[in-house]
């Protein structure tokens, strides 16, 4: 199983060049180890103005010398150094503890937004301990888990498959009164049986509820 999350939190690096850019849209494609230690990333950058851009970014303590790889009529592709408080920052070590594979990470004049793939709840757990230790402002803005056979489960614990009985049954009538639909009707229109339906969403409501009215009400993600 693996929790997949996306949050934006204040991550500095290149945030003080986002700031200063804020038509600007970053797109990291990798960080790398190299000798000494240092950590060197490569990102595309979409700007209407990469002039303003590469002054704003000479003037960001958070990367160090930057150089342009690739020029498209429509983005560029940099590679920088994280120095200083990017570094100190930086979530990247948690991540890597944790066993997580950045799956995104695009930066806006709002943030940082990663999508994070977990095999288990600890690196996750972790992850949020460290923004908040570091005062990222972490917020979550999707988080589902994902089975070996490739099934999904959205952050309030429906597989997709108990999602959509769940929104049709609302969406066509079944809870109306009087309803518009019947559960065999809904099950037709799914191809599966009455009784599978029926057990389907008994579930769904099951673990709705769960997750929801009776989970308790923390930010920490679970």
């Amino acid at each position: 199983m693996s929790i997949i999350v996306t949050v934006q939190i204040q991550q500095p690096t290149l945030l003080q060049t986002l700031r200063a850019v804020p038509t600007a849209r970053i797109t990291f494609e990798q960080l790398d180890t190299v000798d000494g230690g240092n950590r060197v990333g490569s990102f595309w950058v979409e700007a209407d103005d990469y002039d303003a851009f590469e002054a704003a970014m000479a003037e960001d303590p958070t990367v160090g010398d930057y150089r342009c790889l690739t020029t498209f009529s429509d983005r560029r592709l940099y590679r920088a150094e994280q120095v200083e408080e990017g570094r100190e920052r930086s979530v990247y070590p948690t991540i890597v503890a944790g066993d997580g594979i950045i799956q995104r990470m695009v930066g806006t004049h709002e943030g940082w937004e990663f999508q994070i793939a977990f095999p288990h709840h600890d690196g996750l757990a972790r992850f949020y301990e460290v923004c908040r230790e570091h005062d990222l402002g972490f917020q979550l803005l999707q988080k589902y888990e994902q089975s070996e056979d490739g099934e999904s489960f959205t952050e309030f614990g429906l597989s997709e498959k108990q999602r959509e009985i769940l929104v049709r049954a609302v969406a066509e009538g079944y809870y109306e009164v009087p309803r518009h639909i019947d559960l065999e009707t809904l099950a037709e229109e799914l191809g599966i049986s009455h009784q599978a339906a029926s057990e389907r969403l008994r579930r769904a409501i099951d673990i709705l509820v769960r997750h929801t009215i009776c989970a308790d009400e923390t930010a920490e993600p679970r």
